[in-house]
């Protein structure tokens, strides 16, 4: 009969969506590759959580044709956990109505912190969302360079090879055969199950989004439901997070030389020493058009892009530091001191 749908038609439009968690620790390339996807499918729904309060890598994906939420200010894991059902239940009745295109893949891009069993508990334990949405897949990516010291260090990284289905390899290009061949064997260990991708310049297979695994319990690594977790946070605020990985964001109308950005964030490098964990930002700079994209792994040189035009019409330099130290308040008392100094600078004959 006319409208109608067959019963093909119909259980197609029945089928639950499926979730992919992309995750890895910050600064792994988690955001590059992403762009790689975006590159080759247009039908993906993507979510991208951040720890810091201004979002800086929903600017930094490619693909315009696709609904991007943003989800800022914590972790999904813990602080903003609660956050996650809402965030799924609306992209979902905003696909019903013809609101955003008829994505079939969501994505979910964590924070650098995040434990991935956290966050698959929150669509376990939701009824409503379990009929709509189902866990594909928990895809790892792994820095080569610092991944072995990331593991003796970060014990989030731990629980981020562990949980995997499937570990991406980021960064091979920059150690030799036999250290990849090293790190490959130790992931290996960790984690036996997961098919391991050597990405190439940041670019992996986008098939693997469409590769399927069942859920597995975290305590054993058997394959069964997800355990029940305590009660979901419904304040970000009064939620704690259960990392000492605390973030600060800093928002400066001003501008500076390339010479004067260069020498204010190794006056940042030199102040937070070893509790630097990452930091990423877009600089306004004296003679371009666009800003200056900062990418920083702690440990590492700073690598600064530039931009030939700014996202969008907010012009102001903005930058997230993340920080482990034992003091939530550290990260912003030190870009405190920091934007000082950028005033300081800004005042500088030329």
């Amino acid at each position: 009969m006319p409208g109608r749908h067959c019963p093909g038609q119909w259980a197609e439009a029945m089928a639950p969506i499926p979730v992919v968690l992309l995750t890895g620790f910050l600064g792994s390339g988690k955001t590059t590759l992403l762009n790689h996807w975006l590159g080759e499918r247009q039908d993906l729904a993507l979510i991208i959580n951040e720890l810091g309060d201004i979002g800086i890598d929903q600017h930094l994906t490619q693909g315009a044709d696709v609904p991007v939420t943003l989800m800022a200010g914590g972790c999904l894991c813990c602080v903003i956990q609660g956050s996650l059902s809402s965030t799924l239940r609306n992209l979902y009745m905003a696909r019903q109505g013809g609101d955003v295109p008829a994505f079939s893949t969501v994505v979910i891009e964590t924070t650098g912190a995040a434990d991935p069993f956290n966050v698959l508990a929150v669509l376990e334990q939701d009824p409503w969302l379990k009929k709509r949405f189902v866990w594909q897949s928990v895809i790892t990516v792994v820095d080569a360079v610092t991944g072995s010291e990331a593991l003796a260090r970060h014990p989030e990284v731990l629980e981020q090879v562990t949980a995997a289905d499937q570990l991406v390899i980021s960064k091979s290009d920059r150690i030799s055969a036999q250290a990849l061949a090293d790190f490959q064997q130790r992931l290996q260990g960790l984690n036996a199950g997961a098919p391991q991708t050597v990405a190439e310049h940041g670019r992996a297979p986008a098939s693997l989004l469409d590769r399927a695994f069942p859920r597995r319990c975290r305590v054993t690594g058997m394959f069964s439901p997800v355990a029940a977790p305590p009660a979901l946070a419904t304040s970000a605020v009064a939620a704690p997070s259960r990392h000492d990985l605390y973030s600060a964001s800093l928002r400066w109308p001003g501008q500076l030389s390339w010479a004067l950005w260069q020498a204010a964030l190794a006056q940042l490098a030199s102040e937070c020493g070893e509790t630097l964990v990452r930091v990423k930002g877009l600089l306004k700079v004296d003679a371009l058009d666009g800003p200056l994209l900062v990418q920083w792994v702690g440990g590492e040189t700073p690598a600064l892009s530039p931009l030939t035009l700014w996202p969008d019409a907010d012009t102001d330099s903005r930058l997230v530091l993340i920080t482990r130290h034992p003091d939530p308040a550290y990260p912003q008392q030190m870009l405190a001191h920091w934007q000082t100094l950028l005033t300081l600078l800004a005042q500088t004959p030329p």
